[in-house]
């Protein structure tokens, strides 16, 4: 399981620090934590939250998650990988979305929800306000 878990309100630049941990279990009851397992970087990605995690064709795993550095920036959908769910290679810029020129998702996209279906990659994901109109539907067609 990776979840959110904030460590501070206030990281110094007025942003939480909330970051990616975590934890595994052979029976759904009693879990052994591991820790953090995204890097963050005060002022560029420190408030992180809602990772999505989906196994590609190789078995490695690839993960979107929401991020911000600073009070004052929206959030948006970043990107890593790992070969064991342990280690992951931050890569922000690969996450394959990102706000729209104009409309309900031109300042923020955030809280992403990806799963394959019918040879196909969905994302589920909010826009602007936290997705106070709503939510939108992308899709990537696998080679």
């Amino acid at each position: 399981m990776w979840y959110g878990a904030t460590h501070s309100w206030n990281a110094g630049n007025g942003e939480m620090l909330h970051v990616i941990h975590s934890s595994t279990s052979s029976d759904g009851k009693r879990w052994t934590r591991h820790g953090q397992v995204l890097g963050h970087e005060i002022g560029t990605a420190q408030a992180f939250s809602r990772p999505s995690i989906v196994r590609n064709e190789s078995g490695s795993l690839e993960m979107w998650v929401s991020y911000r550095g600073d009070p004052a920036d929206t959030y948006k959908i970043g990107y890593a990988s790992s070969e064991d769910g342990e280690v992951w290679n931050w890569q922000p810029h690969e996450a394959g979305i990102s706000v729209s020129e104009t409309g309900w998702d031109s300042e923020m996209i955030e809280y992403p929800f990806v799963f394959d279906h019918q040879g196909k990659r969905w994302m589920l994901y909010n826009g602007n306000a936290f997705g106070r109109s709503g939510f939108g539907l992308a899709v990537w067609e696998q080679n």
